[in-house]
């Protein structure tokens, strides 16, 4: 597989966004206060949006590249 050094670099940095995020989300489960809720749903759901926004720009840069879209 033949992919520029930033790729891979883009999709562990999104995993490891989606993991912060996961934990971000489980503390606020395992401690349930009005804080913890404001911090799962505004640090958690920001650092899985980008999570999500860089995988969606990934794959649809690779889909051009093979001429897909």
């Amino acid at each position: 597989m033949n992919t520029h050094p930033w790729v891979r670099k883009a999709v562990v940095t999104a995993g490891v966004l989606n993991v912060i995020a996961f934990l971000t989300i489980i503390l606020s489960l395992v401690h349930f206060t009005p804080l913890t809720l404001i911090i799962s749903v505004s640090i958690g759901g920001g650092l899985m949006g980008l999570a999500i926004l860089i995988y969606i720009i990934v794959v649809v840069r690779d889909l051009r590249k093979q001429g897909v879209l």
